[in-house]
């Protein structure tokens, strides 16, 4: 009994015995071939929670915070119905488009991000005819558009504010555009949205249907676009084609966009609370018989400015004005920039616009015979204009004469009254609570 017992120890301390052999040796092998490779699985990603810096192999593990986590849109069309929520951040790598019967719902705080690039590289997203964008950001959650190399996140110190306040960085993306069936006037009934190829039919934009509905663009910053597209050629910031009266946009701001900071091309929406700063060409354009409604906007112009309004008009048959009211625009002197310019027949009713900080050398003209024939039968209209010149030498402009010309070939509105007056400071203008917070009015 006694000897078997023995035996029966023996063994077992033998199995013990290889095991731990055997358990060494593949320690020992793994540690050989660790080694000879030279290689550390682990998160190799620093943005993640659970990154590794010993590793040299990502193994996938990697974990994110709700704002680190990147959803990348390459180009081309989404195709189904689809929700944007704020706890992601969204890359366009391409021109995104919203097609005709398809929904994109932004959540409010959600921050979109597009990878710079020009011409056939150039990053945008697209609301198509027929297509529907719900963007309903809020003051405190305001959804924000800009290029990869803007650091804010929703989780960034300066969220609703910005990450880099450098105006000057422009052009790294394209710019947001919103297309509807609404009529223009143009030489046709639809036509080809600029910025867009020619080849590409979700760029098309009018029709017959005055009140379409392309969704809901509220508390928007759109930063940084206007990316070059072709020789002159630039995407505005937010560029309205044909937009309906249906849709709802208000509470929106340009920040640094290469080209116009806001456009409409003909449409009926009526759209308010508009802040654009530092675009490169005009603050607010209007174009193809556009007669909706604009109030409460401010423009803030840098040394690139050009025109804080330009005005055209039709370009076909049909003839329409827009009524704009309520407006702030404040110059870049002395480096030029124009007040407004009123062009190829414009047509619209004008009233409660406060402009400052101009230089010597710009002007509010009537640029042609036909817009200065429609100032002349009321067809476009000027009610409490102000211009604040207190900041200008004595030698410069200082009379509303020399600030409201008439650059007709014939004169006609020579003697025209665009009640007009000099003042020390603002009486209309615009209600500065609108921005305040979460747009760059603090800076």
């Amino acid at each position: 009994m006694k000897n078997t017992t023995m035996k029966n120890n023996f063994f077992y301390l033998m199995i013990i015995g290889l095991s731990f052999m055997i358990t060494s040796c593949d320690k020992d092998d793994d540690h050989d071939d660790h080694n000879h490779n030279n290689t550390v699985q682990g998160c190799t990603d620093q943005n993640a929670l659970n990154y590794d810096a010993d590793a040299t192999e990502d193994d996938g593990s990697c974990v994110y915070a709700p704002d680190a986590i990147q959803t990348i849109y390459p180009g081309g069309e989404i195709s189904s119905n689809v929700t944007w929520y704020k706890d992601y951040t969204y890359t366009l790598t391409g021109r995104v488009v919203v097609p005709s019967g398809v929904t994109l719902t932004i959540e409010a705080g959600t921050v979109v991000k597009a990878y710079p690039g020009q011409e056939a590289n150039a990053c945008a997203l697209i609301i198509a005819r027929g297509g529907m964008i719900i963007a309903e950001g809020s003051a405190s959650e305001p959804i924000i558009f800009t290029s990869t190399a803007d650091a804010i996140t929703r989780d960034h110190s300066s969220y609703p504010g910005f990450a880099n306040t450098d105006e000057s960085i422009k052009g790294q993306w394209g710019g947001v555009i919103i297309l509807g069936h609404a009529p223009i006037s143009a030489d046709n009934f639809e036509m080809q949205i600029e910025g867009i190829p020619a080849s590409d039919s979700n760029g098309l934009y009018g029709g017959y249907d005055d009140s379409d509905n392309s969704g809901v663009f509220t508390y928007v910053q759109i930063r940084h676009g206007g990316t070059l597209l072709g020789e002159g050629n630039e995407i505005n910031g937010l560029t309205l084609g044909g937009v309906g009266s249906g849709t709802t946009i208000h509470h929106v701001e340009v920040v640094g966009n290469v080209d116009d900071g806001i456009e409409w091309f003909g449409g009926s929406v009526n759209t308010s609370d508009l802040l654009v700063w530092a675009q490169g060409d005009d603050a607010f354009d209007v174009d193809q018989a556009y007669s909706g409604t604009i109030s409460n906007i401010m423009s803030i112009a840098d040394a690139e400015s050009d025109h804080a309004l330009e005005i055209d008009g039709p370009e076909g048959s049909m003839e329409a004005g827009f009524n704009m009211n309520s407006g702030y625009f404040i110059g870049y002197n002395p480096y030029g920039g124009e007040y407004a310019d009123f062009r190829s027949n414009a047509m619209g009713n004008l009233s409660g616009l406060y402009f400052e900080g101009f230089s010597c050398d710009s002007d509010f003209e009537l640029d042609n015979d036909g817009v200065a024939q429609n100032a002349m039968d009321g067809m476009l209209s000027f009610t409490n204009i102000q211009f604040n010149i207190s900041h200008l030498a004595d030698s410069c402009n200082t009379t509303v004469e020399d600030i409201c010309l008439d650059k007709s070939e014939n004169d006609i509105a020579s003697t025209f009254n665009f009640n007009a007056s000099i003042v020390n400071g603002e009486s209309v203008g615009f209600d500065a609570s609108q921005f305040s917070g979460w747009t760059c009015y603090n800076y």
